[in-house]
């Protein structure tokens, strides 16, 4: 496992969908992918460089090491369940999903973030669809009160019953 920053991370994903979209990748692309100038740009790569995640021949393209695409692969992924969860479990809007799935996958401790990955990868595999006690958390998210009818309660859970 690599010890990168969180900047680091960004600029290996970035590089990641660069090369993806236009096959080869330029300081000068990546600059402006990520809104900085050049001298940023080189600052950053010296240090994916030396983690062995990027290569580039002097003043030629970039390109990820098959770590590095590994890497970036990960981080993607990760990024995208977090996103998923903020977008289809809390409902917020794509947008808003996007910007605290950037925020929380970056300062929270990886443990907690493997946990919180691993929750929404169950939820999206279990072979029960979506669990009943989470259309009851929509209901909730709106109006503050849990289900009162008896045919709305949870199965087998004590979450809708009183403490």
């Amino acid at each position: 496992m690599f010890a990168l920053t969180v900047r680091r991370e960004d600029y290996l994903k970035a590089i990641y969908k660069l090369q993806r979209e236009q096959r080869v990748v330029r300081v000068k692309d990546l600059a402006h992918a990520m809104g900085v100038r050049a001298p940023t740009v080189v600052g950053i790569l010296n240090g994916l460089k030396e983690q062995g995640l990027v290569s580039q021949e002097p003043y030629g393209y970039l390109e990820l090491s098959k770590e590095g695409v590994e890497e970036a692969q990960r981080l993607l992924e990760r990024e995208k369940l977090v996103r998923d969860f903020f977008r289809d479990i809390l409902g917020l809007p794509e947008d808003e999903a996007e910007l605290n799935a950037c925020a929380v996958e970056h300062y929270i401790t990886p443990a907690c973030l493997d946990r919180f990955v691993a929750f929404v990868r169950f939820l999206k595999a279990c072979h029960h669809g979506r669990p009943r006690w989470l259309e009851h958390y929509d209901s909730f998210a709106q109006d503050g009160e849990l289900p009162v009818e008896k045919e709305e309660k949870c199965d087998s859970c004590d979450l809708c019953s009183p403490l």
